[in-house]
C-alpha cells in the first residue's frame, strides 16, 4: 500500500529501474499525476494519442514503436532522440480497459516496461483476449490504484501496487516502508 496513487505510479518508475532522461510513453487525454512521475523521476514522457475511448491509442503506440524506434543493444531507442523508451504508462480512463494484448506482446520482445494505470477502473474486467476475465491493472509489469475520495472505492486517500513479480514485489515494498534495512 501507498499513501496514494501517485506514489504509487513514482514507486513503480523507481522500481522498474527507469533512469532520468530516459523516454516513457504517456496517454494524451489522462490526470497529470501520470505525467508528474515521469517529471518527478527526471524521465522525458512522449505524449501518444488516445483512441475513441479516451485512452491511449494501442495502434499508434505499435506503429510508433515499430517505425520510430530502433531495437539494439538490448533497448528500445527513439530514432528522432537517441533516447532510450523504458516504458509505457497505460491509464485505463473512465472503466475502459486498454486492450493490452498485441503491445504487452511487442513491449515484451523490445524491453519495455508497461504500467497499468487503473485508478479509474478499479473493477474493470478485460472482457475478451488473452486476458479474458482479469482485472485492469493486473496484466502489465506493474499495476496501481489510488483510494483517494473521488474512486469507486475510496479509503479518503491511499494507493496500492499491483504485481507478479516477486522480485518487483519485494522491490515496492522495501522502498515504499521508507528504504529501510
Amino acid at each position: 500500500l501507498t499513501n496514494s496513487g501517485t506514489s504509487a505510479l513514482h514507486l513503480a518508475i523507481n522500481a522498474l529501474n527507469i533512469l532520468p532522461k530516459e523516454e516513457i510513453i504517456v496517454p494524451t487525454i489522462t490526470f497529470i499525476a501520470p505525467i508528474n512521475v515521469v517529471r518527478y523521476n527526471k524521465s522525458i514522457p512522449i505524449f501518444m494519442d488516445c483512441d475513441e475511448y479516451f485512452n491511449i491509442d494501442v495502434n499508434k503506440t505499435i506503429d510508433f514503436i515499430k517505425n520510430n524506434t530502433v531495437f539494439k543493444n538490448n533497448k528500445t531507442i527513439n530514432k528522432k532522440t537517441g533516447r532510450k523508451i523504458a516504458a509505457i504508462i497505460i491509464v485505463h480512463v473512465f472503466g475502459n480497459a486498454v486492450f493490452l494484448d498485441n503491445l504487452i506482446k511487442l513491449c515484451k520482445k523490445r524491453k519495455i516496461f508497461i504500467i497499468e494505470d487503473a485508478t479509474e477502473a478499479l473493477g474493470t474486467f478485460y472482457k475478451t483476449g488473452k486476458y479474458k476475465g482479469r482485472h485492469a491493472g493486473t496484466v502489465a509489469d506493474i499495476g496501481c490504484l489510488s483510494f483517494n475520495g473521488n474512486k469507486i472505492i475510496t479509503t479518503g486517500s491511499g494507493g496500492a501496487i499491483l504485481t507478479n513479480n516477486k522480485k518487483l514485489s519485494s522491490k515496492c515494498l522495501y522502498l515504499s516502508t521508507q528504504a529501510k534495512d
